[in-house]
């Protein structure tokens, strides 16, 4: 049975820690953390073909953020520190833990840690509050475990059960005569939508995924794809027959 998962179902701590013991704190009163994959794109036109074909090379996985600035808020602070005294290099890494509360496990939730790097942005461009504005940038492999919280979900404790070898996956959906744009991919429970060109590319685990389903109107569904992700990045073509 399909269930909605809100915005509020996945939430973001940050290690706020000047020890070696990591504290995560949720990131409270922040306006915007958006979550983009960057994919690195090589596009080229073989002479004995139409068209143009595109693959996905790489990833550089960015997280957009905004927040009107609190004092006492102790996440604010760690990112004012670094965008108030432009630090560089290591002084500008954070590691941030996402908590799915849509996948509980064991006594906790499905997490996935990476530390990204700071890159400020822009600041004080509201009358308002004063706020902040930026990008954490990937720097480094995603690890993945369960997280348990307090009981007001404001501080998480981290358990690591491996880290998560991730690559890309491009699917290019078509039919008889050319690219389906708007088509839906369903993998593991999160759809994805095909572009003008009838490609989406997404990032996931290594490992054989099975029962994907692909779908639009006014086309025959299916849903026994199946792709086998290795430590390179693939490209999965799929034809939809008119229903």
């Amino acid at each position: 049975m399909e269930k909605l998962v809100k915005r509020s179902g996945k939430v973001a701590f940050m290690d706020v820690s000047t020890t070696a013991i990591p504290n995560f704190l949720r990131m409270r009163k922040f306006t915007e953390i958006s979550k983009s994959k960057n994919p690195t794109e090589y596009s080229r036109t073989y002479v004995d073909e139409d068209g143009e074909v595109t693959d996905v090379t790489g990833y550089s996985e960015e997280i957009s953020y905004a927040f009107d600035l609190y004092s006492g808020n102790l996440v604010h602070e760690k990112i004012v520190k670094i965008t108030d005294d432009e630090l560089t290099g290591d002084e500008a890494l954070v590691k941030i833990l996402i908590v799915d509360f849509s996948k509980p496990v064991e006594d906790g939730y499905e997490a996935r840690l990476r530390t990204y790097t700071t890159v400020p942005d822009t600041e004080g461009d509201s009358t308002d509050a004063y706020t902040y504005s930026g990008a954490f940038r990937k720097n480094s492999n995603m690890t993945k475990g369960v997280a348990t919280l307090n009981a007001d979900n404001t501080i998480a404790t981290f358990k690591a059960t491996g880290e998560v070898a991730e690559y890309p996956v491009t699917f290019l959906v078509k039919d008889s005569e050319g690219p389906v744009e708007g088509a839906n991919i369903k993998i593991d429970g999160t759809t994805f939508l095909t572009d003008a060109n009838g490609i989406v590319a997404v990032f996931l685990e290594a490992k054989t995924h099975s029962n994907i389903e692909v779908s639009k109107t006014g086309y025959t569904t299916q849903d026994d794809i199946s792709v086998a992700v290795t430590n390179k990045a693939e490209l999965k073509e799929i034809t939809l027959v008119e229903a």
